[in-house]
């Protein structure tokens, strides 16, 4: 009996950490940001490999990623400030104009660079990145006062690995 109730302990372990194993694979890289002074300034730590490495800087590796950019719901004049959308670019305080590589892995408009998001609510934006070729990109995410339609935005950027190859 004891030799029964231990090989159905062990499937059981073995099925629930394959499905965390799973679980964890397909997790997303938060950003979490904050309103601050009149700017939108990003509170994770960066984890690029590549000076300078400054909150916000993300490193894609281990193949496809999923990045979730959230923001704390913060009061700004005459309401609240909500993101409005995350848009690309080939270099710091740029936006647009992206090679055809980084408009695929990332889903978005080679020419504004402005990214098709997986979902967003007011206080959410989820990307994805096929991380199909080794590069760097700076993103930007703009978050809008819904009351006086004022625009803040922030501008770490992307290190892809390479390692999502379609």
């Amino acid at each position: 009996m004891k030799t029964i109730r231990l090989k159905a302990f062990l499937k059981l372990l073995t099925v629930l950490s394959t499905a965390g194993l799973v679980s964890m694979a397909q997790a997303a890289i938060v950003v979490k940001f904050e309103v601050e002074g009149g700017k939108l300034v990003p509170k994770t730590a960066g984890k690029c490999t590549k000076q300078p490495v400054r909150p916000g800087c993300l490193r894609a590796s281990n193949g496809r990623v999923q990045i979730s950019f959230k923001m704390q719901d913060k009061t700004c004049p005459g309401g609240r400030w909500q993101l409005d959308h995350v848009a690309l670019g080939n270099s710091e305080n740029s936006t647009g104009n992206i090679s055809a590589v980084a408009a695929v892995d990332f889903d978005a408009d080679q020419v504004s660079g402005r990214v098709n998001p997986v979902s967003s609510n007011p206080n959410h934006i989820l990307i994805r990145d096929y991380n199909s070729a080794v590069y760097d990109i700076w993103y930007t995410v703009y978050a809008r006062c819904s009351g006086n339609n004022s625009v803040i935005d922030s501008d770490p950027r992307v290190e892809n690995d390479g390692t999502g190859h379609h």
